[in-house]
């Protein structure tokens, strides 16, 4: 394959809408010109003109009106929430392994921003003629990224919970805790999820224990998001998280040391969650 092939397509994308999702979350829409195929769970290479290119979960398709949903965490992230209507970025993609939709009864557990990728899976799961029990959790009910929106869905397929820390929305607790109680009553064919890293690491222990099918979004440091870098690879097994993730399964996480204990930083060196 080609470098440029690869590396896939750049466009210069103009910003046609900025949504608060919180008060520290947005998400951005623009319009493809030459509109991809896009699975859910992929993730766009952003570039932030003068600052730099990150990954971005990709939270809506349509399929040539797209989305990315940001959380301000550093200096490109602050960049992009600062965007306005008019401005422009560049984006390369889509990349990686998206989720496997093939599922009866899902439930799906978003963390925080994690609901970025989990958005258009809950649409595609619904097409698909899945039930689906939808649990979003954040810290308070301020946090929670996409919730009235699948409230105002009102599908007869898509039953919503929340989980809060403070107990200001849906169950008081961590989502593993909502997680717990709710494959003691309801059989699950897959628990997909994406979120704190140490929240899907209970999440799939849970799983395993009780035989439930499990997927999980992951989130590495990348500088190019196509294999070329190195820089989200996983020990012991090298998987790289662009090209063989960012969707894993629970059986190939059992056998990634890493998951839910260590990340790499900018240089590569390991840091413990």
């Amino acid at each position: 394959m080609r470098t440029d092939e690869l590396l896939g397509r750049f466009a210069s994308v103009r910003i046609s809408e900025v949504i608060s999702e919180s008060k520290k979350c947005r998400t951005l829409y623009f319009d493809m010109m030459h509109p991809l195929s896009f699975s859910a769970g992929q993730f766009l290479m952003v570039w932030v003109p003068g600052i730099d290119e990150v990954p971005m979960s990709i939270s809506n398709w349509a399929p040539s009106r797209v989305g990315i949903t940001v959380l301000n965490i550093g200096e490109a992230t602050q960049a992009l929430i600062s965007k306005a209507p008019g401005d422009w970025i560049g984006v390369r993609g889509p990349f990686g392994k998206p989720f496997d939709i093939k599922c009866n009864n899902a439930l799906v557990v978003g963390g925080g921003v994690g609901m970025a990728p989990l958005r258009p899976l809950v649409y595609r799961l619904l097409e698909a003629g899945a039930g689906i029990t939808l649990l979003i959790a954040a810290k308070t009910k301020d946090d929670l990224i996409f919730y009235r929106e699948f409230y105002e869905l009102n599908s007869k397929a898509l039953t919503l919970i929340t989980t809060t820390d403070d107990g200001s929305s849906g169950y008081r607790g961590l989502a593993t805790e909502g997680v717990t109680e709710l494959v003691d009553v309801t059989q699950f064919d897959t628990l997909y999820t994406c979120g704190p890293e140490m929240m899907m690491a209970g999440l799939q222990k849970i799983a395993m224990k009780a035989g439930i099918g499990f997927q999980a979004s992951l989130e590495r440091f990348m500088k190019c998001g196509c294999g070329l870098c190195g820089t989200c690879a996983m020990d012991p097994t090298g998987d790289l998280v662009c090209l063989d993730g960012p969707v894993f399964t629970g059986k190939q996480l059992e056998k990634l040391s890493d998951f839910g204990k260590y990340y790499r930083d900018q240089v590569g060196s390991k840091k413990k969650f």
